[in-house]
């Protein structure tokens, strides 16, 4: 009874939950996209730009999880610290999704794949794959306890930071070239507030240290 009240903490679910419940999120959004696109090309790049804002969002709150929670003490910000590593893991799922479409595209429809596709990005792209799934293994308490607690420190910061820098060259880069419709904008503006709060936070936390050595 006290495992289940925990997991239900706040009338949210917490921990592994969490990810089965995005995971099947993410698997209805993906059913929704090719139930109304289709399987061809149109429905498969759809899918490609739709797993890749729900990454971005998941992403997104990971990557600010500590800062929030410093910055606003809530009931809120408490779960979703709390369940940073389920929301990472579910970025990877969706990320994951991501690469399925890439793949199912590049081999269906070739021609038309490479000639949108720069080599820039497909190894941008490759590079951040990797920190994906190194941060996705070493998320489980067994695996973090392997690598030890400095080395996934670096591995998980390392990642976070080339992950972002990947978003952003490629959402920045939209709105740089004029691409039409609002998700580019919004969606560089989502980054930049990200990092807004965390360098917010980082402030917040050397001024109380200040204080408290004061």
């Amino acid at each position: 009874m006290a495992e289940a009240a925990a997991r239900r903490e706040g009338g949210l679910p917490n921990g592994w939950p969490v990810l089965g419940i995005a995971s099947a999120g993410l698997a209805l959004m993906t059913a929704i996209v090719l139930g109304v696109a289709g399987t061809g090309e149109d429905g498969v790049r759809m899918l490609i730009r739709a797993t890749a804002r729900s990454s971005v969002l998941l992403f997104a709150f990971a990557f600010t999880a500590s800062s929030l929670r410093r910055l606003w003490r809530s009931e809120l910000t408490a779960w979703l610290l709390r369940n940073r590593r389920q929301v990472g893991v579910s970025f990877a799922v969706s990320h994951g999704i991501h690469l399925l479409g890439i793949v199912i595209l590049a081999r269906t429809w070739p021609d038309s794949f490479w000639t949108d596709t720069s080599l820039t990005t497909v190894y941008g792209g490759g590079a951040g794959y990797v920190f994906i799934a190194a941060m996705a293994a070493t998320s489980f308490d067994r695996s973090a306890a392997w690598l030890g607690r400095r080395n996934w420190r670096r591995l998980h910061l390392t990642g976070s930071w080339v992950l972002w820098g990947i978003f952003a060259f490629s959402y920045f880069g939209r709105v740089a070239a004029g691409v039409p419709g609002p998700v580019p904008a919004v969606l560089s503006a989502v980054l930049v507030a990200a990092v807004a709060l965390r360098v917010a936070a980082h402030l917040r936390g050397r001024g109380a240290s200040g204080s408290r050595g004061s």
